[in-house]
């Protein structure tokens, strides 16, 4: 039997915190055993948590090293993975774990890169023994079986306590947490799945390619099948009898900029034609992902019948990074006459949003 060891990549990795730009060195190194077979669909769960031991801070304390085996397709695998200590510290004081569309957490923006990689070394591997995606798939999920199973009560105190990738990857997590970690490196890889909340319990739905077989859900009339992230849970389409079945909601897999504003108006002169204002204030992304090439669209609609219509105002704003504030300051121009300001966001990769409006009358002084 051949082993082998490919150091998947090495580099620079931008962690770019909003406040903050940090950078430090990531990699992947995984060992690799000749294929025997084709890919199974049974995935056991090889975990053996033996607590913190599990991993170590580097020589200067910036970061925990991880390192985690499995056995997919009668080979063997150790994939290591290096989270930056600003990273984790990051995700644990400042990122919300409150938000209860789960799949936001798989796809927040600071910790991407680390998933990219683990993402790529699946690929690799994937496109080395000729898998399907399918099969890809499945091998994550083998993978997640590995994360230590924890539960939030007695690690944090709290009944319920989300943890995004870099946090689980470091220190384990419940059902829900590796059904996150696999949908992360699944979105990376631009494979179809979603987030199955049941009771008590959340699982993985993949997308019906003609491989998969048992229990299945329609979403926006794409078929998944169940795929369990929990110890036991090894075939896909197999929910155990220990679970609860019931769907409490479905959670499809993708980054959304999340835009709120608070805008206050000025006015600050006007003429026998005219009203002048100004629109102070803050334009918030509390989504998952960056907002990218967003704009405040100021439209106009005035009342009066005999005045004219006033074309839409676009102001660029630029790029809103996760959970980041960008402060704006504009002025508007519209008709002396009757009318109301209506606010837009907009941006490439969200649905414009309505963040408010004012009024403007005749009687304005």
């Amino acid at each position: 039997m051949t082993v082998c060891v490919i150091v998947i990549s090495a580099g620079l990795f931008h962690f770019v915190p909003p406040e903050d730009v940090q950078k430090t060195i990531v990699y992947a190194v995984r060992d690799l055993m000749t294929p025997e077979s084709d890919i199974v669909i049974v995935y056991p769960s090889l975990s053996n948590w033996n607590g913190p031991e599990r991993f170590k801070l580097s020589a200067e304390d910036e970061s925990y090293n991880v390192t985690y085996t499995w056995f997919f397709d009668k080979q063997a695998y150790s994939q290591s993975v290096e989270i930056p200590r600003e990273m984790f510290d990051f995700y644990q004081q400042n990122k919300s774990h409150s938000r209860r569309d789960y799949a936001q957490y798989a796809v927040s923006e600071y910790d991407r890169e680390i998933v990219r990689k683990l993402a790529d070394s699946f690929q690799a591997h994937g496109q080395k023994n000729r898998y399907s995606d399918d099969e890809i798939a499945l091998n994550i999920i083998s993978f997640v079986h590995t994360i230590p199973y924890t539960i939030d009560l007695e690690t944090t105190g709290l009944s319920e306590y989300p943890r995004y990738p870099a946090e689980t990857l470091v220190e384990g997590g419940d059902c829900e947490d590796r059904a996150i970690l696999a949908a992360a490196i699944l979105y990376e890889l631009d494979m179809d799945c979603i987030l199955i909340l049941m009771k008590d319990h959340m699982a993985l739905g993949l997308k019906d390619n003609g491989n998969f077989s048992g229990a299945s859900y329609r979403y926006n009339d794409t078929v998944y099948y169940y795929a369990g992230v929990t110890d036991g849970e090894t075939v896909i389409g197999v929910i155990s009898d220990t679970i609860n079945p019931e769907v409490i909601a479905i959670f499809p897999v993708a980054q959304k900029p999340d835009f709120s504003a608070r805008l206050n108006q000025y006015m600050i002169g006007f003429d026998d034609e005219s009203y002048k204002y100004v629109l102070q204030g803050v334009v918030q992304n509390a989504g998952a992902g960056h907002g990218q090439n967003v704009s405040l669209r100021v439209v106009t609609n005035v009342t009066d019948p005999e005045a004219a219509p006033v074309s839409d105002q676009l102001i660029s704003i630029g790029t809103v990074p996760e959970d980041y504030n960008a402060d704006i300051e504009i002025t508007v121009k519209v008709p002396r006459a009757n009318g109301l300001i209506t606010l837009f966001i907009e941006g490439d990769n969200f649905d414009p949003i309505e963040v408010g409006g004012f009024y403007f009358t005749l009687g304005n002084r």
